[in-house]
């Protein structure tokens, strides 16, 4: 919050600095994410995405352009209908892959590409009709896609988040591996509750815990 608000303070004097913009959209993600007010979220959402896109305009070979530009596609994407929650998944694998060419070491997008890939590889067959329909060609992935991603997060930072812990264990689990399904929710208990992701993966860790006991 008070990040976000020293970077209001100085939007006039850096607003054509990219390194401020790129920061600037990241932090109204991170206020989309904080706020529980849906209308709140919305706005935040809304104009970070606007000022994502004049970043990538301006800085088309800056991985953290593309990187929180694709963050605030996805973040708009939860208030939409199916149509443009499948056009805006578009947007963000392309510019999570363009991210990932320009900053080969983040561990942070390959985590968002596991995700992409494991909610993917969850579609729905209607969801997947209807996205061949509007744009002539269906999403794929697999877990096992999913979980390769999630393993190069834990390469490039062991530890790195509780929730990349809940999603490893979710991919083995859905695998049929139990026991390393069962290893990363051990490790992912470990790690402290400190965000508000922090307590969604934590309350998902037990939830996967209690599915592997049965």
């Amino acid at each position: 919050m008070e990040s976000f608000e020293l970077l209001c303070d100085h939007k006039e004097k850096f607003r054509d600095e990219i390194e401020f913009i790129w920061r600037f959209v990241r932090a109204y993600g991170d206020m989309c994410e904080l706020s529980t007010n849906i209308q709140e979220k919305k706005h935040y959402a809304n104009i970070g995405k606007t000022l994502g896109e004049k970043a990538i305009t301006r800085a088309p070979m800056n991985g953290h352009c593309h990187l929180w530009y694709a963050v605030l596609c996805g973040c708009v994407a939860e208030f939409e209908g199916l149509q443009n929650k499948i056009n805006y998944g578009y947007r963000f694998k392309e510019h999570l892959d363009k991210a990932i060419q320009f900053l080969p070491e983040e561990p942070y997008l390959y985590y968002l590409k596991g995700r992409y890939c494991y909610t993917v590889s969850k579609l729905s067959w209607i969801e997947k009709k209807m996205s061949a329909t509007l744009f002539g060609k269906i999403p794929s992935s697999t877990v096992q896609e999913a979980l390769q991603h999630f393993l190069k997060v834990e390469e490039l930072h062991p530890g790195f988040s509780k929730s990349n812990y809940m999603f490893l264990a979710k991919c083995y689990r859905d695998l049929e591996q139990v026991d390393k399904a069962a290893k990363f929710c051990n490790l992912a208990v470990l790690l402290p509750c400190v965000t508000k992701e922090d307590k969604d993966a934590q309350k998902e860790v037990t939830k996967i815990s209690s599915s592997l006991k049965r």
